[in-house]
């Protein structure tokens, strides 16, 4: 009978330290295909915009939607995407990084750009436009109501110097606040930022 009980306690101990394994391993496996996902993701962005830098145009801009959600082992990981800069001795560094709401100081990934442009950031508080400084995050947040899942960025050429702006911005299904629709309403973000750009007396404004 002590034997009987014995083995069977042995057996549940097997069970356990297997179920504690195997819950690991997925674990750390899931969480390998997370960062390598949101990586993936954050690297699109860094060189589009690099293409955009580099390229001959003397004006250019394009919308990017950030996703409502990542993925996980059937886990649903939401996030925020925090947008910065500074300077590096090879040029201006343009800094993606994603946090998990439930750990915001935990950077799941990364991604950064280093360009000879200048770099603009800008934010909305309390519906006006700011200019954001060296390290200041741009904090987008696909989940907020209402959502700010998405930015903007301007190319422009002045005197030979080319400068990326930034800017956050919403897309829905029904409605898009980033820039101006046809004909302009005058609301969109990159209306209100050009005027905020236009009204600095920098002699800098969106050609297009």
């Amino acid at each position: 009978m002590i034997e009987f009980t014995l083995s069977k306690i042995n057996l549940l101990i097997l069970v356990i330290a297997l179920f504690s394994i195997i819950s690991f391993f997925s674990l750390s496996v899931g969480k390998i295909f997370l960062v390598g996902e949101v990586k993936q993701e954050l690297e699109k962005y860094s060189i589009t915009l690099n293409g955009m830098a580099i390229a001959p145009t003397t004006c250019d801009s394009k919308p990017f939607a950030i996703p409502p959600k990542f993925t996980s082992f059937g886990n649903n990981i939401y996030y925020q995407l925090h947008i910065s800069k500074t300077q590096s001795s090879e040029g201006n560094r343009l800094i993606f990084t994603v946090s998990d709401v439930r750990s915001p100081d935990t950077v799941l990934a990364a991604a950064s750009l280093t360009t000879e442009a200048d770099i603009a950031i800008y934010d909305l508080v309390q519906g006006q436009v700011v200019s954001l400084g060296e390290l200041e995050d741009l904090v987008l947040d696909p989940q907020a109501v209402p959502p700010v899942n998405a930015f903007y960025v301007v190319k422009s050429v002045k005197s030979g110097l080319k400068t990326l702006h930034l800017f956050p911005c919403a897309i829905t299904a029904n409605s898009q606040t980033c820039f101006p629709t046809i004909p302009p309403d005058g609301s969109s973000i990159k209306e209100q930022v050009d005027d905020h750009i236009d009204g600095s007396q920098s002699e800098e404004y969106f050609l297009c």
